[in-house]
């Protein structure tokens, strides 16, 4: 037999693959399984999000000599957007034989999609033939930035604002359902700008979205703003972070003087009926300096009957001559329209305390102001008598230092011989004054030493600044006060109602205070 020459044998086995034979796999003369996948590559185009699965084939053939045993198909990538639906995918294909694997893609982001059906089988040559997968989706898509929004520490009350911004940065319409904040109790985060939903971003579009903070207390808070919309994933979430501090840490401190000054300032009604309350007033005038001289010599008196608030006593101090008598005469001297209206006159002498007034040198600074008023008719100013007591409070400059009393009628009509003190009694109340029944016995030692304790204790410290309540600490001397003391808001005062501090104390108060905002 005559053999072919080598040479010829590759163009005789390249005749062959032209006309369609398929060499059978052997190995030592044993038939073996060979795979083959058609087409390797499957480009199942732009896909929109509403829209259908789109479903193609390939092919997976049995090329060997052997039977070809498919174990399983495998999707790998963006296996969220491929899906197999054969039912079968582990099949026995004899020689020569084929069976077709349906893949739907749905798109579930915008542009390109990747991904691979790995079929895995008993091909000893080629045991994981790929098929590769491509998909572009036309889908909104939802970028949120920045991502976490961070203010930062922010002063406890201030507000602080910050811009996050929502883009589509798909290749659809994204419709904007709605924008909320949760997980944020203390609701010290609050989405500002005005946004009217549904809000259509066309691909490559933006909305800014503007947050507040505004912390409440010295903690850390985490919120989430939840933005709903058409995208495939439907929520998404932006981590909002702050954290709240105080403005910084104040001690306030009052030496109190061993002889604390005090101005006090005494307004008689002038009408007929109160003959007897003014002689008895200057009768016991004595007996009132006694009591106020064990709490300090540096005080100043003077009397104010004229309805322009001019003294008609002078200022009357412990080294003033025959002070008893002149105190004695001035109180029953003067008047005016005003004399049954002792708030109008006692505004306008506080008023004519300056250096070229006919007050000049009585108010001091760092005196306490005590206004003692008698009357047995209500106060009948044109005024209203808080209005008149705002008044004095700010030529004095602070209500800690401002005490005002009544000696007259009882406000609920109890006493009989005078008419109910309204007015009077309500300025009374307003600063910690002391109020005295007209109608008892009102200048016993007793009651004249509530008057002069009045003048000089101060129960009442304004601090500097708006303070933190929950942080106030109060001392006296040194040491702590945890009770008889409350905070008033509208004072911005720290008052004691027991154990008041005295003649040389000491008052330190400390406390957070909340920053300046700006």
């Amino acid at each position: 037999m005559s053999r072919a020459p080598l040479a010829l044998l590759p163009l005789m086995l390249l005749a062959c693959n032209d006309q369609g034979f398929v060499p059978t796999a052997s190995h030592n003369g044993d038939a073996l399984p060979a795979i083959q996948v058609d087409p390797s590559f499957i480009d199942f185009g732009l896909v929109g999000q509403d829209d259908e699965p789109v479903v193609q084939t390939f092919t997976v053939s049995s090329v060997g000599g052997a039977d070809l045993s498919v174990s399983g198909i495998e999707l790998l990538g963006e296996g969220g957007a491929f899906t197999i639906v054969s039912e079968q995918t582990a099949f026995t294909l004899p020689p020569g034989t084929s069976q077709d694997i349906d893949v739907a893609y749905l798109a579930s982001a915008a542009y390109d999609q990747m991904g691979q059906a790995l079929v895995a089988s008993n091909d000893p040559a080629n045991p994981e033939a790929l098929v590769e997968l491509t998909g572009a989706g036309a889908v909104p898509e939802l970028a949120i930035e920045p991502d976490p929004v961070d203010f930062g520490t922010g002063y406890i009350g201030c507000t602080q604002d910050s811009d996050l911004y929502l883009t589509n940065v798909g290749t659809d319409d994204l419709v904007i359902h709605s924008l909320s904040l949760q997980d944020d109790s203390a609701h010290v985060f609050d989405q500002t700008n005005d946004i009217t939903f549904p809000l259509t971003l066309a691909p490559g579009q933006t909305q800014q979205v503007r947050v507040d903070f505004t912390p409440t207390s010295e903690t850390s808070y985490r919120s989430r703003l939840v933005v709903s919309s058409n995208e495939p994933l439907g929520e998404r979430e932006d981590e909002i972070l702050g954290a709240g501090d105080y403005g910084g840490e104040y001690t306030d401190t009052w030496n109190i003087p061993t002889e604390p000054p005090s101005d006090i300032m005494f307004l008689v009604d002038q009408s007929g009926s109160m003959d007897d309350d003014q002689r008895r007033l200057g009768d016991n005038f004595s007996t009132f300096i006694s009591s106020l001289n064990t709490y300090t010599r540096d005080w100043q008196i003077m009397v104010v009957n004229d309805d322009n608030g001019c003294n008609n006593s002078g200022i009357l101090t412990s080294s003033s001559s025959n002070y008893q008598s002149t105190f004695s005469g001035a109180v029953g001297r003067g008047g005016g329209i005003y004399t049954e209206s002792l708030l109008t006159p006692a505004a306008n002498a506080v008023d004519k305390t300056d250096p070229t007034e006919c007050n000049a040198g009585f108010m001091r600074a760092d005196a306490m102001l005590h206004i003692i008023m008698v009357s047995d008719e209500h106060e009948q100013s044109r005024e209203s008598s808080s209005t008149l007591v705002s008044r004095i409070i700010a030529k004095k400059g602070s209500s800690t230092n401002v005490r005002m009393s009544a000696i007259a009628g009882p406000i609920d009509g109890s006493g009989g011989c005078a008419e109910p003190a309204t007015g009077y009694a309500d300025a009374v109340s307003e600063t910690g004054g002391v109020f005295l029944n007209i109608c008892n016995d009102w200048a016993t030692a007793a009651n004249l030493e509530l008057l002069a304790e009045a003048s000089v204790h101060q129960d009442s410290f304004e601090l500097t600044r708006n303070p933190v309540i929950s942080t106030i600490a109060v001392r006296v001397n040194g040491l702590a006060r945890n009770t008889g003391w409350t905070y008033d808001s509208a004072a911005n005062a720290v008052e004691f109602s027991s154990n008041i501090p005295t003649s040389g104390d000491s008052v330190d108060i400390t406390y957070s205070g909340n920053a300046t905002c700006d």
